[in-house]
């Protein structure tokens, strides 16, 4: 029996009206949506877009009662006969996880739009679409079986297909025999095609080669939105959703590629979870439950691990160079350790909290939890160092085992059970070690791992919260003049800078600046620049700051300090140790 959706957009409303189909196999029948999407660890409610339902069978209009938030009851049904449920689902949702829909472009995740019909969930799921505006084009990884019609096997299949609707462009190239399509929307200014689909073949090759040389779908589908300065993507089992701003497509003039490496990182990064996540993955992922919250302590592998490969991906394919992959490994240590929130939760906790912590920041988050991701993806740059100084193995080779492992019986990853997949994939015991890198807050052996390999790791005093450190060619480096710091994260204004962030033990904490502050001058003089103001103030000067909080006119006297934050430097050491890793 075939579950079928009909949708058809009204872009000027923001509406999709929805017409669900099935043949009933009982009297009464429930209807579900999820309320959270599998890649994003936050419930998310989607039902409460859906604005009206209504049931009929053979014609004739039968009640339907929502029993509770994401859940509906149908009674009276005559079985064998088909059932029809119209709804319409509001779409204003700008984003990666959600749904869509303008006159100019919509999509939608099926999570957002898709009821299920609860116990038929193994059962073909057709989506069709209606009376789509002029020129519109559908893009989907799900299999298409004839114009605007595509076919899942299983409602499960189909909450990982995201849609794409409108004038796109749609790009084609070939790996390892199979189909790749970058689909293009949005704001699309003059790029260089032949390079970023150069890029995307490499990256797309390097990954597959280093899973086993197979792509493990029959197509896959890039479907990448342009707009705005989110960069942000998903992952899906055969597609990714992926958004950028306008300018991160490699221009003809090669001037943006600061912009455009940040893309083909978050290329690589979704790519990667192909396998890591969307094959491999917890065993409480195994499968999905899409209605409540699916607690795992392993997001620091599955997210970590991921961020570690994204950009050792484009060292490896020549996408960038040597230097600049180590810089990023400068930055993600200090972006990590340069905030109070390292020594407050491991990532083991992270993971578990994301829920509530990781994709619920506020303005107090660096002071109190830690990154999965960056974290995660420096516990995953130690395993890999150690397993290539103590054994002729590397991470790589726990990918592949891992992966080889799912092919054979995807039952999924054991809450504890990463030290004994290592030891099989390598004979190393690394069980210590994971212990504390993802149990505790212990700093890792960051100077000792980097220094077998050539490099030398080094702390100095921050110029402000903002200094990311830097990867020098040589050890000798000038360091940055100490600076008055207020210790905030600023955001500039029309008028002033507002405060998004306020840190532990600086002067902006001690004269009690928060978060949402609009500051507007200092000592009494407005303020245009502040770092380049703040220039002209002594370190141990006392400064008046004119702000707005909420609707009254404050001034606060503080005392301007230095950073006292120690952030890393790395410097090249032995080029022949550090051809052993990069």
């Amino acid at each position: 029996m075939a579950i079928s959706y009909q949708i058809t957009p009204s872009p000027q409303k923001h509406l999709y009206q929805v017409q669900l189909s099935f043949i009933a196999t009982s009297a009464h029948q429930e209807l579900s949506l999820p309320t959270w999407i599998p890649g994003s660890y936050m419930v998310r409610e989607f039902s409460k877009n859906i604005i009206a339902l209504s049931v009929s069978q053979a014609q004739i209009a039968l009640s339907s009662e929502q029993i509770n938030k994401n859940t509906w009851l149908i009674s009276g049904l005559e079985v064998g006969l088909s059932v029809s449920v119209n709804y319409t689902v509001y779409a204003y949702e700008y984003g990666i996880r959600t749904a869509f829909l303008d006159h100019t472009r919509g999509y939608f995740n099926p999570s957002s739009l898709c009821l299920a019909v609860v116990g038929c969930e193994t059962s073909p799921h057709k989506v069709s679409f209606s009376q789509l505006p002029t020129d519109w084009q559908v893009a989907s990884g799900l299999n298409q079986t004839s114009e605007n019609t595509f076919v899942a096997q299983d409602y499960d299949e189909l909450l990982d297909m995201p849609f794409e609707l409108g004038r796109f462009k749609r790009l084609e190239f070939k790996v390892a025999g199979v189909s790749h399509y970058l689909v293009l929307s949005g704001t699309i200014l003059p790029f260089d095609e032949a390079r970023i689909l150069a890029d995307m073949h490499k990256v797309c090759e390097y990954q597959i080669n280093l899973f086993g040389g197979v792509a493990p779908y029959r197509d896959y589908t890039f479907i990448l939105n342009l707009s705005g300065e989110i960069l942000t993507g998903l992952e899906h089992r055969n597609s990714t959703l992926l958004m950028a701003p306008a300018h991160s497509l490699p221009n003809l003039n090669r001037s943006n590629d600061e912009d455009y490496i940040k893309l083909m990182g978050l290329i690589s990064h979704e790519f990667f979870h192909t396998w890591n996540v969307k094959r491999i993955k917890p065993q409480v992922f195994t499968p999905y439950n899409v209605y409540q919250e699916n607690y795992t302590k392993l997001l620091w592998w599955f997210e970590g691990v991921t961020s570690y490969y994204d950009d050792l991906v484009l060292y490896r394919t020549g996408i960038i160079d040597q230097a600049q992959y180590l810089n990023i490994i400068v930055e993600n240590l200090n972006n990590v350790y340069k905030f109070a929130g390292v020594t407050q939760q491991s990532v083991a906790n992270s993971s578990l909290t994301s829920w509530v912590k990781y994709y619920r920041q506020d303005e107090n988050s660096p002071n109190s939890i830690v990154s999965y991701y960056v974290k995660g993806s420096l516990v995953a740059l130690c395993l890999d160092l150690l397993l290539r100084s103590k054994s002729q193995f590397s991470l790589d080779s726990v990918m592949l085992h891992l992966f080889k492992l799912w092919q054979v019986n995807p039952i999924g990853v054991a809450e504890d059970e990463f030290p004994s997949l290592i030891q099989a994939a390598t004979g190393v015991d690394l069980a210590e070690f994971i212990q504390q890198a993802t149990e505790t807050t212990e700093m890792l052996p960051y100077v000792e791992l980097l220094a077998q390999f050539g490099l030398d790791l080094t702390t100095r005093l921050a110029k402000n919260h903002q200094d990311s450190g830097k990867f020098n060619l040589s050890t000798a480096s000038a360091v940055p003049l100490a600076l008055g710091d207020l210790g905030a994260k600023l955001e500039k204004q029309a008028l002033g800078y507002v405060v998004k962030n306020v840190y532990v033990d600086t002067p902006a904490e001690r004269a009690g600046l928060a978060a949402n502050d609009l500051i507007i001058a200092l000592n009494q003089v407005k303020i245009t620049n502040l770092e380049k103001q703040l220039g002209f103030i002594q370190n141990g000067e006392s400064i008046e700051l004119t702000l707005f909080r909420q609707e009254r006119l404050l001034t606060l006297n503080l005392e301007l300090s230095s950073c006292a934050v120690k952030i890393f430097e790395l410097a090249l050491n032995d080029a022949k140790l550090l051809s052993n890793w990069l």
